[in-house]
């Protein structure tokens, strides 16, 4: 920016080259004199502005100098600040220097601690491996002896249970093994414990044929062989058909007659024909012409295949029994008069035989056994 007032130095430098110039214009001119007052106002005001500058100039040193001041003592505080900072650096480094040493001792002591504890603890971990080992030696030796115990016991119950016909051997000694087992409370030995509940379940819903009770059947049979009526052989009383439920034997004729139940006289009168003549449906016409030893060796194979059927129902063989059974029942068909009472109480007494052999299949405890084959196996 540019001033509009000039400094005082200039002014006073360019008063004496004015006065010749206003001296030279004064003599042209009549209003010259005019312009000689005009030069004190302008003095004036330059002496203000000088001292303007001046009173600036020293506000602004003033000024300045505050600054300064301030700024010295803001320095000095930091300066303060500084130093005491340094020295609080210095003391905490002393102090971490003096906890670093401390730590690095204590370091060392539980160093030469843990190497003892792991030593101490190694010896500890040998020391426990032995026990464990000679634990699972014993744990082992009792489960294999329990193993021992409980093979021996399941097989004299299969046996016994075999000779009595029972299934209460077989259930009691699965029940007794199966409290030792689950006592034992070993983890090797969950699965025949497993086994041994699928065994007793099993056995507990099994109907099982009464051996007793099918025995006296087939001696009823076989004491029943002799009556039965042969193919050929006359038939006794009791064994013909009878024409009615009524016996017209009470009434003589005449009284049957007499009452008008000639029906009754012609049924006696059948009953007297069929005493004399016999008519029956053969097979094969040879039955006919068998002689009497050989209608008693027909007997006589009836009975062995009877007996024979008894020996295989105690040794607990179905497919033998059944054979037998099929054999009687081919000479029956063959052989014996079938439409008279003795031979229907005889086929009544086989057919009940062969259904009741359906339930003579023994059950085994398949579950067991392996079970304990297979921990013995891999003992």
């Amino acid at each position: 920016m540019t001033q509009p007032d000039p400094s005082p130095d200039s002014s006073v430098a360019a008063e004496p080259v004015a006065t010749p110039t206003a001296s030279a214009s004064a003599a042209a001119t009549p209003t010259a004199p005019a312009a000689a007052p005009a030069a004190g106002p302008s003095v004036g005001g330059a002496t203000a502005t000088r001292s303007w500058l001046a009173g600036l100039a020293t506000v602004l040193a003033v000024a300045a100098g505050l600054a300064a001041l301030l700024l010295w003592q803001k320095l000095a505080n930091i300066q303060e600040a500084l130093a005491q900072q340094s020295a609080q650096a210095t003391q905490q480094s002393a102090e971490a220097l003096a906890l670093a040493k401390q730590s690095a001792t204590l370091a060392q002591d539980a160093t030469a601690q843990l190497t003892l504890a792991q030593a101490r603890l190694n010896e500890l971990s040998t020391q426990r491996s032995q026990v464990d080992e000679l634990l699972q030696s014993l744990t082992k030796a009792k489960d294999d002896s329990l193993l021992v115990d409980v093979e021996a016991a399941l097989h004299a119950a299969v046996q016994q249970s075999m000779l009595t016909g029972s299934l209460q051997p077989m259930i009691q000694a699965l029940s007794t093994a199966h409290q030792r087992v689950k006592k034992a409370n070993a983890p090797r030995l969950v699965a025949l414990q497993m086994a041994l509940e699928r065994d007793l379940s099993r056995l507990q819903q099994v109907k099982v044929l009464d051996v007793s009770l099918a025995l006296n059947q087939l001696d009823a049979l076989l004491n029943s062989v002799p009556r039965w009526p042969l193919l050929g052989e006359a038939l006794p009383a009791k064994d013909m058909p009878k024409l009615s439920a009524q016996d017209p034997s009470q009434l003589s004729w005449v009284q049957a007659l007499g009452q008008g139940q000639w029906w009754m006289v012609l049924q006696d009168m059948g009953r007297e024909l069929l005493a004399l003549v016999q008519i029956s449906k053969v097979a094969s016409p040879d039955v006919l012409l068998m002689t009497p030893d050989q209608r008693e060796l027909v007997r006589q194979q009836l009975r062995m295949h009877i007996l024979s059927a008894r020996m295989s129902l105690v040794a607990r063989q179905p497919e033998a029994v059944q054979q037998d059974l099929d054999q009687v029942r081919r000479l029956m068909n063959h052989h014996v008069s079938l439409n008279t009472p003795t031979a229907e109480a005889a086929k009544g007494q086989l057919t009940a035989l062969e259904q009741s052999l359906k339930q003579l299949e023994w059950p085994e405890l398949k579950d067991s056994l392996a079970a304990l084959n297979q921990l013995q196996a891999g003992r």
